[in-house]
């Protein structure tokens, strides 16, 4: 499996340098962010946003436009919205267009910042019209359409949108088979690894839930890992995602304990002993609290141990952090 998609990587690569022409390139950014490869590439997409960004193009398009402005904008350059200012009357609406422009248009208009007002009629604009026109589409426009409604493009949790727009791109009849291989290739990668990942949590989190009574706690592990997930899907990231996971279940449970079961006095043992970092502090808990805050050290010593002795001192500056976050 790993070897072809290795293959698969390269046969892809060669498609992104040979790519050209404005629309065609943005719509290969496009395809591959939304399939989840954009990761692989970030230097030959970067390149490809550098030409988009200084290139000529046919800005009477509206949909070109609000394609150009969203790919730009959403990777951090500098664009103004002052290009769609043509695309109004003199009262400020915008002129009637074609389902894709408008859909285009709308998935540009929230990457809007505070104080762009075309943007923020683009959206009112686009939602209303796009609402209307659901019950005439057909699949896919219409699946794409009702799922752009009920959340914009660059807010979605990336892993599912490679899997909900994996189908869609199946259908276009312009696809690259090599890039749609690769696209589930991926996936299914990624799933293999993610399903390892919420193993460790979930072992690591059934043992604190054995050895402590913590009967009161949320037990919310495999939901708090969807959290950070959402955040990263990037193979590279692996192990910081089981880093932040645990971390985010232990913010869980001190909050439990701080808010809803703990005593003021109690708590301040538990902020006190947080602050220390250091099997000593055991004994100015509460029992109920001891495991916890003895599997808390023991969590961070795995971090130090797994990141080892050329990075393991990251994981002070972890504690000053969690520090903040726990006790705050």
């Amino acid at each position: 499996m790993r070897e072809r998609m290795e293959v698969l990587l390269e046969q892809v690569r060669a498609i992104i340098k040979e790519s050209n022409g404005i629309q065609k390139v943005m719509e290969l950014i496009l395809s591959l962010e939304r399939l989840g490869l954009d990761y692989h590439y970030e230097n030959e997409i970067g390149e490809l946003l550098d030409v988009v960004l200084n290139s000529d193009y046919d800005d009477n398009n509206l949909q070109l436009v609000s394609l150009r402005f969203y790919l730009l904008r959403k990777n951090r350059y500098d664009v103004s919205s002052d290009v769609f200012n043509k695309f109004q009357d003199k009262q400020g609406d915008f002129f009637q267009s074609d389902t894709n422009s408008l859909l285009s248009l709308y998935s540009a208009a929230h990457m809007r910042t505070k104080g762009e007002k075309v943007l923020d009629k683009a959206i009112y604009f686009t939602k209303k019209h796009l609402l209307g026109a659901l019950e005439h589409l057909e699949s896919p426009c219409v699946e794409e359409v009702y799922f752009a409604l009920l959340t914009p493009p660059f807010r979605r949790v990336r892993i599912l949108e490679a899997r909900s727009y994996i189908p869609c791109y199946e259908k276009e009849p312009t696809r690259n088979e090599a890039i749609l291989e690769l696209a589930k290739l991926n996936f299914n990668i990624l799933q293999l690894l993610f399903c390892e990942e919420l193993k460790e949590v979930t072992l690591w989190w059934q043992k604190l839930k054995v050895g402590s009574n913590l009967s009161f706690v949320r037990d919310r592990i495999v939901e708090t890992y969807f959290w950070i997930n959402g955040t990263s899907y990037n193979h590279k990231y692996s192990y910081s995602r089981i880093i932040a996971t645990k971390i985010t279940a232990f913010m869980t449970i001190i909050d439990d304990i701080l808010d809803t079961y703990g005593s003021t006095e109690e708590s301040m043992q538990l902020a006190e002993a947080i602050n220390r970092w250091d099997e000593g502090a055991v004994d100015v808990l509460p029992e109920y609290m001891k495991d916890v805050y003895l599997y808390l050290l023991e969590t961070f010593r795995s971090f130090e141990e797994h990141l080892g002795p050329g990075k393991s001192y990251r994981v002070v500056y972890l504690k000053e952090s969690a520090s903040i976050i726990f006790t705050s």
